[in-house]
């Protein structure tokens, strides 16, 4: 996130935002409508690894038209990747002549596609909507966690942000204190440069404060706490935290404060697959985090997917 981001956190206030009451200890509540797409992420999270490429549709994340493994070697996995997407692509474009399903993948996309979907023109256009999502394999974040995760939720109920937050880092950096990213994002929160500096972490021959588990969860709590002041929704702030405030505020501005509408109706460059899927992504990580533990949530169990190729 970029300075002036954060240079609009510390100058903003809380006085036109709709706070919804919530406890640190109380869970963050799925939306209604968002079970199937947070089902979606939870299979990614437990069922499958990354030689597993889930073919579906961007939109209709429960579109899930088959499972494909992919070889090790880097070049195989590009061409067996591409391999499986036009695979999808063809039988969705014989679909769209009006045909009967003759195979296997063709009645899978029949079959996972609402009765109402199912003409010529749709499968056209669905034919150009397929996607591959790669699995996750979360258990070297989960073991990572174990150091950690008591501190996290003890200073996010310190500072009255919701304690499920503390499985944000599972998305952020696999719990990796010494995580970087190709733009300069560090630390199991991944905070910028810019932020760091802003909140007071120092970055410098002694040490960056940002790989301190501590000072960098310290601050991830002053930021969504204010992310929430800001937008009056935990679903919206922690959008915020992946897409930036400006951004948000702006969705915000054009559609109002429900989670479900601006995530359905906000389109731009940068609004993209990754930020309209980062809340149920979240809720997905939580979800299968705390049945880890042992902790009773309201999570969705994983299902079968689509057929092999």
């Amino acid at each position: 996130m970029s300075f002036r981001v954060w240079l609009l956190v510390l100058l903003c206030t809380s006085q036109f935002a709709v706070n919804e009451p919530l406890r640190a200890s109380t869970p963050l509540a799925m939306p209604e409508g968002l079970s199937e797409d947070v089902h979606f992420w939870e299979q990614v999270f437990s069922k499958y690894g990354p030689q597993d490429c889930i073919l579906h549709d961007r939109d209709r994340l429960g579109a899930v038209y088959a499972i494909k493994h992919l070889p090790v070697s880097a070049v195989q996995k590009t061409y067996a990747t591409h391999r499986g997407l036009e695979t999808i692509r063809e039988a969705m474009r014989y679909l769209a002549t009006g045909g009967e399903a003759r195979n296997k993948i063709e009645q899978r996309i029949v079959d996972v596609t609402d009765s109402r979907l199912r003409y010529p023109a749709y499968y056209r256009f669905a034919a150009t909507n397929v996607r591959c999502q790669r699995g996750v394999d979360l258990l070297p974040s989960l073991t990572r966690s174990k150091q950690h995760l008591r501190m996290v939720k003890r200073v996010l109920a310190a500072q009255n942000v919701p304690v499920d937050l503390a499985y944000l880092p599972h998305l952020e950096s696999g719990y990796n204190p010494l995580a970087k990213s190709r733009v300069g994002a560090r630390g199991i929160w991944q905070l910028m440069p810019a932020t760091a500096r802003l909140y007071h972490l120092p970055m410098g021959r002694s040490g960056d404060q940002r790989t301190n588990p501590l000072r960098s969860t310290q601050a991830a709590a002053e930021i969504l706490q204010s992310f929430y002041a800001q937008t009056g929704s935990w679903p919206l702030a922690i959008t915020a935290y992946n897409y930036g405030i400006n951004g948000t505020m702006r969705a915000i501005k054009l559609y109002g404060r429900d989670y479900l509408t601006v995530r359905e109706k906000h389109h731009t460059s940068v609004f993209g697959f990754a930020s309209r899927n980062y809340y149920p992504s979240f809720l997905a990580v939580r979800n299968v985090a705390a049945r880890q533990e042992g902790l009773a949530l309201n999570a969705v169990s994983p299902g079968s997917g689509g057929a092999s190729l």
